[in-house]
């Protein structure tokens, strides 16, 4: 006799599947009002379309883009090759937006898969663990000779999205609230982002070219003089003291230390 677990792995890879049906079709019990392949389908049925909608909710906008019988595709086709690694749902779909990137029926879309890096930003922003945000007064103890040497700790909800097309503009005009004849120039340039929730709320900030360098390289824990070099490098007009006041009043940062 197989062991349960044994059972629970032919049950998986049928309903992805993975596997001939036979053997499982051998033990399970016959019932003439509901045949065992009718009963095998019906799970398979249930397990991809749970799976489905968990995908749905949490990339509403790429399932807004692609309407509901595409999605339905690439969901099974993204479903069969990331199956879930753990029972908590709301990290499924991680991968996602990597699947997305080298999913040839969607490359006619070039931006979806930022739109879904974007949605996944905010799913991690929305279930990060709280963090006291660091308070903008706390650094003036710091004398001007020592803020060179200053590292910053960004808040545990922050992710960086940066994209070659205007995807906050994409994800803004399918919310629920967008009016019907909101409209996006693709063609209206990148757009770099960070998607952090210092409180109750979401937010998705948009950054210039030497912010966003800036603060990635406060993110790896590089000091306040190397993030400065690092933005300047990029922008001659980057302002390091109106960023870093901007970035401070809003809860951007948890922790500051002297290296």
């Amino acid at each position: 006799m197989r062991s349960l677990r044994e059972v629970q792995k032919d049950m998986r890879d049928q309903a992805l599947d993975r596997i001939d049906r036979t053997l499982l079709l051998s033990e399970i019990k016959d019932n003439m009002s509901f045949p065992p392949e009718e009963r095998l389908q019906l799970y398979r049925n249930n397990t991809v379309l749970g799976l489905t909608d968990a995908l749905s909710a949490a990339f509403p906008v790429v399932a807004r883009l692609v309407g509901p019988p595409f999605f339905a595709r690439l969901a099974g086709d993204f479903i069969r090759a990331h199956p879930p690694r753990q029972p908590a749902m709301l990290r499924y779909g991680s991968d996602f937006p990597t699947f997305l990137s080298g999913y040839d029926p969607a490359q006619s879309l070039p931006y979806l898969a930022d739109v879904a890096r974007l949605e996944a930003a905010w799913n991690h922003a929305y279930h990060a663990p709280e963090a006291v945000p660091l308070a903008p007064e706390s650094l003036q103890s710091v004398v001007p000779d020592d803020l060179g040497r200053l590292t910053l700790a960004l808040h545990p909800s922050l992710r960086f999205v940066a994209s070659s097309y205007p995807v906050l503009d994409i994800w803004r005009a399918n919310q629920d609230e967008a009016s019907a004849d909101q409209t996006v120039d693709l063609g209206s340039g990148a757009q770099r982002l960070i998607v952090y929730r210092p409180e109750a709320q979401v937010f998705i900030r948009p950054l210039g070219m030497g912010a966003f360098s800036f603060l990635m390289t406060l993110g790896i824990g590089q000091s306040l003089e190397t993030a400065w070099e690092s933005a300047f490098a990029l922008d001659r007009d980057f302002d390091i003291t109106a960023e870093l006041s901007a970035l401070l009043a809003g809860n951007i940062f948890i922790e500051a230390r002297l290296t």
